[in-house]
């Protein structure tokens, strides 16, 4: 109809309507996609929403597991600082020799940190970690799985430099076959304290992973105030608290 009117008022050259006929078409057409934008923004609002909740959930339960592995990692570090400084020194033999075992023992441990990144990941795979309007919370999240990856990387390298320490731990310490175990404890272990003491390169390693190890603590305590930090940011983005369900 409207198209009629156009052309019969062009045959009269009646050209009042038909630039009415125009004008009426163009604002139609900018008010449809006008429409279209605002319908896609309200969209991509509501998605960029559910996203921060996402990445909140998630940033609180990593914040936790980050607080965890901080407090096991620092009481195992404790046992190996005590250990590293028994063996280097004349000190008697205590009667309970188990927290020196442990020590020494779990000197080349360097487990990865892995708390659970599936919602980042699906967000920067899919291209929707862009719907995040603000510059500064992006480059915040981003910058934290960055860290955790070389912090991670650091670690890789910490267990490539163990060899030398295996090979000479098992020059000094005996396992025996436990037949009363009923649990993980089926080897009971003897130190030979007297030859590891008198052994230069074994101290000499020691010391050296006993340093990765603070190393390796530090580094986590960076990951841990990190994480805390972005949970607050987010808590504040969706209207929730930073405190996972339970804690006190």
């Amino acid at each position: 109809m409207l198209l009629s009117r156009f052309v019969t008022a062009l045959r009269r050259q009646d050209w009042i309507t038909v630039c009415l006929e125009l004008v009426i078409v163009v604002v139609g057409i900018f008010l449809g996609l006008q429409a279209n934008d605002w319908a896609e923004e309200r969209e991509d609002r509501r998605e960029e929403q559910a996203a921060l909740e996402r990445l909140f959930l998630e940033s609180r339960d990593t914040s936790a597991s980050l607080e965890r592995q901080l407090e096991y990692w620092s009481r195992l570090n404790g046992l190996r600082r005590n250990a590293v400084q028994f063996a280097d020194s004349d000190l008697p033999i205590p009667e309970n020799e188990l927290p020196l075992k442990i020590g020494i023992n779990t000197l080349g441990q360097f487990p990865p940190v892995v708390p659970v990144t599936v919602v980042y990941e699906e967000l920067t795979s899919s291209g929707q970690f862009q719907l995040i309007r603000s510059h500064e919370l992006r480059n915040q999240v981003a910058v934290f799985h960055a860290n955790l990856s070389g912090h991670n990387q650091l670690l890789s390298s910490f267990r490539e430099g163990t060899y030398d320490f295996f090979s000479l731990y098992q020059r000094h310490v005996i396992w025996d076959y436990n037949p009363e175990a009923t649990g993980t404890d089926i080897l009971l272990s003897t130190y030979d304290w007297d030859s590891l003491r008198e052994d230069e390169s074994f101290i000499f390693a020691i010391i050296g992973l006993l340093r990765n190890q603070l190393v390796a603590e530090e580094g986590l305590k960076v990951l841990r105030d990190q994480a805390q930090s972005l949970c607050l940011t987010l808590a504040e983005r969706v209207g929730r608290e930073c405190t996972p369900p339970g804690a006190s």
